[in-house]
């Protein structure tokens, strides 16, 4: 007879499957936010796409747009022309070509069963950029917020 050492070794290894991602991990950097928030290889269904946006704040943001483009070409963006950012920083950055972007508008619902309209766009870009991002080369920009 064993006892009770390997049943109790059993359930603490599969209680560890149960907690979230972002248990194990540090929390996300403002990169990886953008990433999450809005980057997308193609058009999405917003009332999907969004549950990774909302899963960072554990609520349903309101408004939030995807740019159909991958990370590097809008971090070529970061290089162009500083421009002011709507909240009057001059760290933002416009795209100098259009991309496919999907807008996504909340309509209702309580997290995490948030309900949204998706609007499909297509047109430039602003970013925000900022160097010092954590687990990325210093003296580099890096995109961290879609003005």
């Amino acid at each position: 007879r064993l006892g009770p050492f390997p049943v109790l070794l059993l359930l603490l290894g599969s209680w560890a499957a149960v907690l979230p991602p972002g248990a194990w991990t540090q929390p996300p950097t403002r990169v990886q936010k953008f990433i999450i928030q809005h980057l997308s290889a193609g058009p999405v269904q917003c009332n999907i796409a969004m549950r990774a946006v909302n899963n960072l704040n554990q609520t349903c943001k309101d408004q939030n747009t995807f740019l159909h483009d991958n990370f590097p070409n809008v971090t070529v963006t970061c290089g162009w022309p500083n421009r002011n950012c709507r909240n009057g920083q001059n760290n933002c950055h416009q795209s100098t070509y259009a991309v496919g972007k999907t807008h996504c508008s909340l309509t209702g619902g309580r997290f995490p069963n948030c309900s949204y309209r998706t609007t499909p766009q297509h047109g430039l870009y602003i970013v925000a950029c900022d160097p010092r991002q954590r687990g990325y080369p210093p003296n580099c920009l890096f995109p961290v917020h879609l003005d």
